[in-house]
């Protein structure tokens, strides 16, 4: 048995109390889809300053497409399923095949070198827990087509402009896999999984001490390799002297000059824009932790909470495009992604994110129904002027629609009631501050559009 409700059917059993999102899935309701929408409108604006472009793909891809990107691993987390044809698709994975897929699929088209930044959900199978879904939003930003620091350096600005843009205080630390390969290739370690040893304790500097590390090392490899990263781990100085000392301390490793050389370029870039050491800086412990950055390494974290972890981090990983085409396109590329949710978190710790659940400001009370083309035409005079309103639409108490408005965070209440209308002039009370005054209709735009928030939302 149904019940039918508008053009909706639903089965009489369903009780809507008992059902919620699947494991692993959220609802977001007004106040924390406002801010987040606000965040990743203040970054799209970051990106497009630089001249990235826009790309959007669909949710759905080929099964083919993704398949033998991720390693077994990866495609055991994967949603795959038959659509209506009887075709094997997944929903996507991640940004990065998709962005593959696009520069393959419409290289006539597209105009290198080719940067595009994209937002939207990704879909993994993973195990829930605390602040990880199995659907959640990536933030990616692209150059492909080109190897030149000038790229590398975009990014590393573009990284500490967007922190700016939010409000947070944030540095960004940059490293160069090459320099790593070198330091590898100087302590004579070949055996690709002693290296990934050396590089993972390295990366783990910050957070267990550079003893801990050392002690790693001499136990899992030799004493002489922990000597040797105990000098590199030791450098001190500016950003240039560090280097040097690296340089001369990994003499004779071809990777490691080249990566050198890469980070000397980039930093004379950033300096010469005027981005000082506390903005960006070199961190020989950044090592990242996936295999395929083949150059230079970003992470931003927060200042005031660096317990948060990187914020947005990337890289250049020239080799990545090539094989997630299958060797069909074979581009240079150097990108990063914000970390949507841990970003908002920390936007949220640092008191950055206003709990607004609407964007309206104002609010024109009802007074008497048979007065609704004046209330509608005030509103959309105020809208006119960029100002968000809304009419209540009810003619009930006016306790009953100022309650409303302070439930939803409306700063102003206009009141055109019988005295307003005899004076002809419009109450306005200021919900915060319980301040209220009488305006002509001619000031009142001047009474408002100084104190309207222009972004109420962060």
């Amino acid at each position: 048995m149904t019940f039918t409700m508008s053009s909706r059917t639903i089965p009489k059993s369903y009780n809507m109390k008992e059902q919620g999102p699947l494991s692993g899935f959220r609802d977001m309701l007004a106040e924390q889809v406002f801010p987040r929408q606000a965040m990743v409108d203040t970054i799209k604006k970051v990106y497009e300053k630089y001249g990235f472009v826009p790309q959007d793909t669909p949710a759905i891809e080929r099964y083919e497409t993704l398949t033998g990107k991720y390693g077994p691993e990866g495609e055991k987390l994967m949603y795959k399923f038959k659509d209506h044809g009887g075709r094997d698709v997944a929903l996507r994975y991640d940004l990065t095949v998709p962005l593959a897929r696009i520069v393959f699929q419409y290289k006539d088209k597209i105009t290198l070198p080719y940067k595009r930044y994209q937002v939207g959900n990704v879909w993994r199978g993973d195990r829930p827990q605390a602040g990880r879904y199995r659907e959640f939003m990536q933030f990616d930003a692209d150059i492909i087509g080109t190897s030149s620091p000038i790229a590398d350096a975009e990014i590393v600005e573009m990284m500490v402009d967007t922190m700016r843009a939010l409000g947070v205080d944030a540095v960004v630390r940059v490293n160069n896999r090459l320099i790593l390969d070198g330091l590898a290739e100087k302590s004579g370690v070949m055996d690709p999984a002693k290296t990934k040893i050396m590089i993972t304790a390295i990366d783990k500097s910050e957070k267990i001490g550079k003893d801990a590390v050392l002690a790693e090392i001499s136990e899992s490899i030799d004493s002489e390799t922990a000597e040797l990263v105990n000098a590199f781990l030791g450098v001190s100085g500016s950003d240039s002297e560090k280097l040097e000392q690296i340089a001369k301390i990994l003499e004779g490793s071809v990777s490691a000059a080249e990566g050198v050389n890469n980070l000397q370029q980039v930093f004379s870039i950033v300096r010469k824009s005027g981005y000082e050491p506390e903005k960006v800086k070199f961190d020989q412990t950044i090592a990242r932790g996936l295999d395929y950055y083949t150059g230079i390494i970003y992470e931003t974290t927060l200042k005031d909470l660096p317990g948060v972890g990187s914020v947005c981090s990337g890289g250049r990983y020239d080799k990545l495009v090539s094989a997630l085409s299958s060797g069909k396109v074979d581009l240079p590329a150097v990108g990063t992604s914000v970390g949507v949710d841990r970003l908002f978190s920390g936007l949220e710790q640092l008191d950055k994110v206003k709990k607004t659940k609407t964007a309206s400001q104002v609010l024109v009370i009802n007074f008497d129904s048979a007065d609704a083309p004046e209330y509608v035409s005030l509103a959309s005079d105020l809208r006119k002027e960029g100002i968000p309103t809304e009419v209540y639409y009810d003619q009930v108490k006016i306790g009953k629609q100022i309650k409303f408005a302070n439930s939803l965070g409306i700063k102003f209440v206009i009141f055109l009631g019988f005295e307003e209308k005899k004076k002809n002039v419009y109450s306005v009370k200021n919900l915060e501050t319980g301040e209220q005054q009488e305006v002509d209709k001619a000031k009142l735009i001047e009474l408002l559009v100084p104190k309207i928030d222009s972004n109420p939302l962060i």
